[in-house]
């Protein structure tokens, strides 16, 4: 009789594991990407959704093996915080979403992060940067890309240095991203002894902010304008200088790293500079794979949003099949989000650039979520347009304290 038991339970066993084989029985894991799919920052907000989507894919074997379909849930925020604030809510509604890659703007990932943070769903950000969103206490949320503190520093010593300029224009575009970059700028300026000759905003949204600000750069006679913000304003604001005749460097932070802004900027694009976590794709060792695959899948080049887009998820998705693995089951979101915080993903040395796990180099956390060491550039457009490495500087989360 026992014989006869432990024969019939072997059977079961083995039928139980062509099931999951096959897929029948497979657990459901839903992972979510958040940012601008439709407006004016459609097509960096792609670039965020097509990056986490090719980690998704690289990753649904690796789920499959051990019993979970992984599906991607992308939501569009329109780069709006109050937009996001309704997505925050359509997103905690839906249980089996335990993970979120997202948002691409700094004021949607606040919003984003204070949502999710009593329930502990994971958020990991591709490319938000304002300072203050390590600075919550929020176990929840990580970011691969460097804060704005960096990103002033470097760029105040580029002015300073290079640049040898004596006074600075600066303007934001009234966001929570271009008020975080300018003002870590002006603290900045301050301590290098640069003279700020003007400090205003100005948004796309309102054409008349633009024509104001021309006038005021143009009046000041500084030799450098720089800007705060997204490339759509950016690209007006460059435009509109340069047809004023104002010939001072433009230089930006991030937010200028998007092919959309030379696009709309065109030839006034010509000698711009900005700072960036993001940068040229190929500067990446094992860029050739992933753009590749970038390719095949969307039949154009990626940007370096979409690299460390992927990264995000691929920490995010480490951290899923941690907590599985722990929890034997679908881990909680709790579980999830102790574990992305835990995760140390290597700097990838292989000669097979397919079995890298990311493409910016090694990625771990400090404990308010900030990347332990990361990489910033500054970059210039040529004459042609094409983007040079003006100067590398690397980051490390205990400098920015």
């Amino acid at each position: 009789m026992q014989k006869a038991k432990s024969k019939g339970w072997f059977k079961g066993a083995a039928l139980s594991a062509l099931l999951l084989a096959s897929g029948a029985s497979a657990a459901t894991i839903k992972v979510g990407t958040v940012s601008p799919l439709s407006g004016s920052l459609t097509a960096i907000g792609s670039e965020v959704k097509r990056g986490a989507e090719l980690a998704v894919r690289a990753q649904a074997g690796a789920f499959r093996a051990l019993g979970y379909d992984l599906v991607l849930a992308p939501y569009d925020d329109q780069a709006s915080a109050a937009l996001g604030g309704q997505v925050a809510k359509t997103i905690l509604a839906d249980k089996s979403v335990i993970g979120v890659v997202g948002a691409l703007n700094s004021s949607v990932s606040n919003v984003l992060a204070q949502a999710f943070a009593p329930a502990r769903l994971a958020l990991v950000s591709p490319t938000s940067t304002n300072d203050g969103l390590t600075q919550n206490g929020w176990t929840n949320f990580n970011r691969v890309v460097s804060p704005d503190s960096a990103q002033g520093v470097a760029a105040a010593g580029y002015i300073a240095d290079e640049l040898k300029a004596n006074s600075v224009f600066v303007i934001s575009d009234n966001t929570a991203y271009g008020n975080g970059l300018t003002k870590v700028l002006l603290s900045n300026l301050k301590k290098r002894g640069i003279k700020v000759a003007g400090y205003t905003g100005a948004s796309a949204a309102t054409p008349a902010q633009i024509t104001d600000v021309v006038k005021q750069v143009k009046a000041s006679g500084a030799p450098v304008v720089y800007f705060g913000g997204t490339d759509d304003t950016g690209s007006l604001l460059v435009k509109s200088l340069r047809a004023a005749g104002v010939k001072a460097t433009f230089m930006g932070g991030d937010g200028l790293d998007s092919p959309s802004f030379l696009q709309r900027a065109g030839i006034a694009g010509a000698g711009v500079v900005y700072s960036t976590g993001f940068g040229p794709v190929s500067a990446f060792s094992n860029a050739l794979d992933f753009t590749d695959r970038y390719k095949a899948a969307y039949k154009t080049a990626p940007s370096g949003v979409a690299v460390y887009s992927y990264d995000a998820m691929m920490v995010l998705l480490e951290g899923i099949k941690a907590a599985a693995n722990q929890a034997g089951h679908v881990p909680t979101r709790a579980q999830v989000s102790e574990a992305v915080r835990k995760v140390n993903l290597p700097a990838c040395f292989s000669a097979d650039k397919s079995k890298c796990m990311t493409v910016t180099g090694a990625v771990n956390f400090s404990t308010s979520g900030e990347r332990q060491r990361s990489r910033l550039l500054i970059m210039r457009f040529d004459d042609v347009l094409q983007p040079q490495v003006a100067k590398v500087q690397i980051v490390t989360a205990d400098s920015l304290k």
